[in-house]
């Protein structure tokens, strides 16, 4: 049986797998019979997610779209045949393969209907369970037990390597309603709940309507703190209780987190600081953003504040679900399976869509390429995601992907990791969310700045507030995304004062700066600038990625002089310089290596 652990080598985080490192990069797709195993398998990936649910019932209860065949215990006798005839599939072709089952945990129709009260309305995915429920939390257990006995009494459990956890709205663990499981009995547990933790005897539960009158109450507040709090509970239980099965030898993920993105408490995403210390989880997972709709010419940043995640010594493992010209729509992978309306490539006015991908092979490439630049210089792992299979079912692009992996590879005895690192510090306060009513317009000023700031040739890093006072003294400056902070993030306000280093602050006056303005105070403050025109810059790990926005002549100002190699984008060898012109399309990617 393989043992698995997150190893840390030169400060990059590898997945350590019977002794031997392993870059984290992967792929995956929903419809499994629709998915380009072989491309990956024969330009050597080894690393799969393979998706397996315990029912069929919707993962997005907006849309009502499911991408599950079957659900496992939707038959009297649980059926693991589609998740094991897949596996078996990749091991014939990959005997080396190293595989993730991906696992949601949402309850099959028998027990919805039979727990009503454990249940709440969604839009369009019927009745489903509360989140916090705590007979979820328990009979889940139990099918999670059964699910995991199954597979590690399998032949291909030889090949199996660890477990990501998947639950709620669209499996990122969002609260099935987007209301923060609102219900009868989730109000009951409400009131327990400030009983035990605030003292506070007979509280008032918050009505529906009263989260979007735009006024803030105890109540609303309060129950914020609640529905985040306990659902960091729910995954945790089911993280734990996997490690226990599986005699702690293997690594558990979980998407979770999303603070530096969704900005709507009711989703349930900002319990980040309760698990970020778990000893059951090992890494944490979210798609890169869908900043301005995935177009190109944008930074498509972290959903989560990626190097707290590291400073816990956990790896962030990023789904890159990017578009290619090959996207096409999900009813053409699976006729007749999927109402019309849904996930169009084009909306009612002709304009793409985030499901729409570049119009030619070579932007496609170069989003690939974008994405992989953002993540290999933060030091985070990837899975492709081929979400309806095909995207990347092309020589050129499977070229691409086998190049890029070659690159992350090529870092684990790289150290060099120091070279150009960021001088500035964005910090995300999750707690404060709680401090504004719900559909306040300030709630967007954390996306503003972190977008804002992926067009102002400023590379930066992104952290939990909490965490200030073990990083800020590393950095020439500081952002402070929160117009109403909590009292952590007061205190890293203090810290950078009493150390006397500048910091930007998100003010309550309504006032979104632009990213002149930013990228101006920062140079104010000393910070370097690698380029004044809007291209996307990506700085770390030994590596320089640069995104351009025009077409022609880009600049790239180098903060010294650096010895520099391209290694793919354009041609360059082993020039020694303080700055680069670089020729290139609007929308190209280079990647270079630096000393």
């Amino acid at each position: 049986m393989l043992k698995s652990k997150i190893a840390f080598v030169n400060n990059k985080p590898f997945i350590e797998i019977n002794g031997n490192l392993y870059a984290p990069l992967a792929y995956t797709t929903y419809f499994d019979e629709c998915g380009e195993w072989s491309d990956f398998i024969k330009n050597g990936y080894k690393i799969f997610f393979v998706n397996i649910s315990f029912t069929d019932l919707p993962i997005n209860n907006i849309t009502g779209f499911s991408p599950f065949i079957k659900g496992v215990f939707e038959t009297e006798v649980p059926d693991f045949s589609d998740f094991d005839d897949i596996v078996k599939v990749i091991i014939s072709e990959c005997p080396d393969a190293l595989i993730f089952p991906r696992i949601n945990i949402s309850m099959p129709r028998k027990w919805v209907n039979e727990n009503p009260y454990e249940t709440v309305e969604t839009l369009n995915g019927g009745p489903r369970e509360s989140l916090f429920s705590k007979k979820f939390r328990h009979d889940g257990a139990e099918l999670l037990k059964k699910l995991l006995v199954h597979i590690r009494s399998a032949d291909y459990n030889k090949r199996i390597a660890g477990y990501q956890l998947c639950g709620g709205t669209t499996q990122e663990w969002i609260h099935h309603d987007l209301w923060g499981s609102y219900s009868e009995t989730g109000m009951k547990m409400f009131s327990e709940w400030c009983f035990e933790k605030h003292g506070i005897n007979n509280i008032k539960a918050p009505e529906k309507e009263d989260f979007n009158k735009g006024v803030l109450t105890e109540e609303t507040q309060k129950y914020y703190e609640f529905c985040n709090e306990e659902i960091t509970r729910t995954i945790n239980h089911f993280a734990r209780v996997t490690k226990e099965v599986i005699n702690n030898e293997q690594i558990v993920g979980v998407f979770y987190g999303y603070n530096a993105f969704v900005c709507d408490c009711l989703w349930g995403l900002h319990g980040l600081a309760h698990i970020i210390d778990s000893p059951y989880i090992d890494f944490f997972s979210s798609p890169c953003c869908y900043d301005c709709n995935r177009a190109l010419g944008f930074d498509w940043g972290d959903m989560i504040p990626a190097d707290s995640l590291r400073l816990h010594n956990k790896l962030y493992f990023v789904e890159c679900d990017i578009r290619t010209n090959l996207t096409g729509r999900m009813q053409d992978s699976r006729p007749g399976k999927y109402p019309e309306d849904i996930y169009q490539l084009y909306d009612e006015k002709g304009n793409k869509t985030a499901w729409c991908g570049p119009d030619t092979l070579e932007l496609s490439i170069s989003a690939i390429r974008k994405a992989f630049a953002h993540q290999v210089t933060k030091g985070s792992g990837i899975w492709w995601f081929d979400m309806w299979g095909g995207w990347y079912h092309n020589t050129e692009i499977m070229k691409e992907l086998q190049s890029l992996q070659k690159i992350y590879n090529a870092t684990l005895s790289d150290k060099t990791e120091n070279a150009l690192s960021a001088e500035v510090a964005l910090f995300i306060d999750e707690n404060a969310y709680r401090n504004l009513p719900r559909g306040n317009s300030l709630l967007n000023m954390v996306n503003h700045y972190r977008v804002k700031m992926g067009t102002s040739g400023i590379p930066f890093d992104i952290y939990m507030v909490e965490d200030a006072q073990r990083v800020i003294s590393k950095y020439k400056a500081v952002i402070f995304t929160a117009p109403k902070p909590s009292e952590a993030g007061k205190k890293a306000i203090d810290i950078c004062k009493k150390l006397n280093i500048p910091f930007i602050s998100a003010e309550d006056d309504n006032s979104f700066p632009t990213t002149e303005e930013i990228k101006n105070e920062l140079i104010s403050f000393g910070i370097h600038c690698y380029n004044n025109d809007g291209c996307v810059v990506y700085s770390g790990n030994g590596l320089l990625g640069v995104h351009t926005v025009t077409t022609g002549e880009t600049k790239i100002a180098l903060p010294q002089k650096i010895k520099i190699k391209a290694l793919c984008g354009m041609e360059l060898d082993n020039a020694e310089a303080n700055s680069l012109t670089l020729k290139l399309p609007i929308h190209s990617t280079v990647i270079f290596k630096i000393n």
